[in-house]
């Protein structure tokens, strides 16, 4: 079964809709240049009130190892996604306050080497692969283009574990997983009503659309 992330959780009413939809896992961009950031103090509030055997994940950008582990400490948070080239192998590897997830953005310098050498160096065996936008660390609402996708997760599918990001929404999301055959997917902007805000007809559609796919994939 395909797992799925809500990304960019910023109040309680979305991630208990969330929950309720069907979702494995919620999002909380800790990233203030983001129009979803959450202050850490919030995101525990919201957290301490989940349901059991939700997966709580920390997005980061700009914060260094040690700020990235205090509140991946404080959240109790279970993974922590890595935006941005900054997060070199040996940042990446300070970080031991949560599981990590390397993201990886499909632009001009993007190669499967690059991943390779990443999990050879680090050890960390947990990618996600974002559509890539000059200036935009996610959350863009771009799609990775579907032949490119299709290498992507063949060719890494013996590193690690491939979520595929990018642009998905309830309309797009199955065909996706028939293609790709992703671990997990992720979506934050292809299921909100404006950025921050969910929609929750969208979550219930984007889950059962999941639900559908995994029936063929």
């Amino acid at each position: 079964m395909t797992k799925i992330k809500i990304c960019g959780i910023t109040n309680p009413d979305d991630a208990i809709a969330s929950c309720t939809a069907g979702a494995d896992a919620l999002g909380f961009n800790f990233s203030k240049a983001s129009p979803r950031y959450i202050q850490p103090e919030t995101a525990l509030s919201i957290i301490e009130k989940l349901p059991p055997f939700i997966s709580c994940v920390g997005v980061f950008v700009e914060q260094e190892p040690n700020e990235v582990n205090q509140i991946c400490n404080l959240c109790r948070l279970d993974l922590a996604q890595l935006h941005a080239e900054r997060y070199t192998a040996e940042k990446a590897v300070a970080v031991r306050g949560a599981k990590v997830i390397r993201v990886f953005r499909t632009g001009p310098d993007f190669t499967i080497d690059a991943v390779r050498t990443f999990s050879a160096e680090t050890g960390i065996t947990s990618f996600l692969f974002d559509a890539y936008r000059p200036g935009q660390p996610g959350g863009t609402g771009h799609v990775i283009e579907k032949q490119l996708a299709e290498i992507i997760f063949r060719e890494t599918e013996h590193i690690g574990t491939g979520i595929l990001a990018g642009g998905l929404k309830p309309e797009n999301v199955s065909e996706a997983i028939r293609l790709i055959k992703p671990y997990a997917v992720d979506t934050a902007s292809g299921v909100e009503s404006t950025p921050g805000k969910k929609d929750h007809d969208k979550i219930r559609n984007f889950v059962l659309a999941v639900h559908e796919a995994d029936k063929y994939a």
